[in-house]
């Protein structure tokens, strides 16, 4: 079963929870915890005050159904996402599972997010006002994304969203942030520190990705730029038989190697990288919304081998396609 909410219901549910738990959910006067066991599932969410301007949020919950959330356009905070367990999509498709990350900032898209029913939900969420992040890149003139630059001093009202992968390092910091053992004073203290440290090693990623993706746009001209966005539309047109890398360069008029360094700075993936997701989510999409059978949409979206598409779904979604056909395929209407 899966249940349809909007984001002002979320809101509500737990402003509710909240309400009725006013009084026994002050920890101190830094932390709150909200938790909740009903109908819909169980988890708390936990709230602790940092410094001004710095939050840390952790979420643990599990859901006795599907939970979509319809997320309307709204403006947040800059906000360092972590998932230690679980999964749920995001818009358009995208998921963040288990040991992925975000910097998110800016309005949010409109669309939805998916929270599977049965599975626990880890997650750590690190909320920064745009000034007291500003202050930190502008006080040691860091080199910070053009994009994100213009978030942060409120000149642009684009959505910047920036996914990645969580290092060891990363897991380490997690952990003792989770696992804090201190109070009073001295666990604010080792909070605060503990957040910083991931903030930084967060952002040291996408400083280290632009200056990267940069040092390659140098050796793009911008008429190439339109070349490496048709051959997008050609592996897209044609994913079920694609071009080899040769035919797709000399389609679209690039020598292999500019093609290459293009497609890793637009798209920030090798072109067959993007293949392989845009099949992968072709094939979720048949999947859900038709009843094809597992074999067919193999074969539809261009493997000719079906433990090869099966293992590829598996690795994508963390889920095999007849497990996920089972869970997910839409009952036609009589």
């Amino acid at each position: 079963m899966t249940i349809t909410v909007s984001s002002h219901d979320w809101k509500e549910f737990w402003q509710e929870e909240k309400q009725q738990q006013n009084d026994s959910s002050c920890l101190n006067n830094h932390e709150h915890i909200w938790s909740f066991s009903n109908h819909l599932g169980k988890g708390y969410q936990q709230q602790i005050f940092l410094r001004s301007g710095i939050f840390i949020y952790i979420h643990k919950l599990e859901f006795v159904d599907n939970i979509v959330e319809i997320i309307c356009s709204q403006k947040f905070l800059p906000e360092f996402g972590f998932h230690l367990k679980g999964k749920r999509q995001l818009v358009d498709g995208i998921y963040h599972q288990a040991g992925e990350n975000f910097l998110a900032v800016g309005p949010c898209l409109s669309g939805t997010q998916e929270w599977s029913a049965n599975t626990q939900i880890l997650k750590v969420d690190i909320h920064i006002e745009p000034s007291i992040l500003g202050i930190y890149l502008r006080d040691h003139n860091q080199k910070t994304p053009s994009e994100l630059n213009q978030l942060l001093e409120g000149k642009d009202d684009q959505f910047y969203f920036h996914p990645g992968k969580t290092t060891p390092q990363m897991q380490v910091c997690l952990h003792q942030i989770l696992n804090c053992p201190y109070h009073g004073a001295t666990r604010q203290i080792y909070l605060e520190s503990k957040t910083l440290e991931l903030i930084a090693m967060r952002l040291q990623e996408v400083f280290s990705e632009d200056e990267s993706q940069h040092s390659v746009s140098k050796v793009i001209r911008a008429n190439d730029i339109e070349r490496i966005y048709h051959a997008k539309e050609i592996l897209r047109c044609n994913f079920e038989n694609p071009p080899s890398l040769p035919e797709l360069a000399r389609k679209v008029g690039l020598n292999q190697r500019k093609l290459k360094q293009g497609f890793r700075a637009c798209f920030g993936t090798t072109a067959f990288g993007y293949l392989h997701d845009y099949r992968m989510e072709q094939a979720r999409l048949l999947l859900t919304d038709t009843q094809m059978g597992v074999t067919q949409v193999a074969y539809g979206v261009g493997y000719a081998s079906l433990p090869s598409f099966s293992a590829a779904f598996r690795k994508k979604f963390g889920i095999c396609p007849r497990t996920y056909t089972t869970k997910n395929q839409k009952v036609p209407l009589e």
